[in-house]
């Protein structure tokens, strides 16, 4: 398998994964804050007089490769509201959601391609790579020997 093969295969599948959603983030190196939605808001814990839902979620910095993260840091809990506005949460309210594990980092909704989707290049192109090396291998152990005449 060629080179040029293996990357256009590889290209092909990313385009399959990556969303709209994703595609305004940047290029192939991501970098930057990324808001991940975990829950509403507890009506408990709402002000008064509110009108629209507010989203609980994590604002983590980031580093991602083809809008995959490959490592997310300095997460804290906000309040999302809209795509992109958010607004830091009073220490009480943070304290509170904090301690209950509804509210957990682990129950960050993220797409499958932005969790582990680094990952799953990575262990595609060692597939790649092995399946090469093995397909190489036999080719030159299966060679026919000459033999003097």
């Amino acid at each position: 398998m060629s080179l040029r093969l293996l990357l256009a295969t590889l290209a092909v599948c990313l385009g399959f994964f990556v969303t709209p959603a994703h595609a305004k983030k940047g290029g192939i190196i991501n970098t930057g804050d990324e808001m991940f939605e975990v829950a509403d808001l507890p009506a408990a814990l709402a002000p008064p007089g509110l009108t629209s839902p507010i989203k609980i979620g994590y604002l983590c910095n980031r580093f991602g490769i083809f809008w995959a993260d490959v490592w997310t840091w300095d997460c804290k809990l906000v309040a999302i509201e809209g795509e992109q506005s958010y607004s830091d949460l009073p220490a009480s309210v943070s304290t509170a959601l904090a301690a209950d594990p509804a509210f957990a980092k682990s129950k960050a909704k993220r797409g499958f391609w932005n969790h582990y989707g680094f990952w799953t290049v990575l262990g595609l192109l060692g597939a790649f790579m092995l399946f090469g090396a093995l397909t190489k291998s036999k080719e030159t152990n299966s060679s026919p020997e000459t033999q003097p005449a």
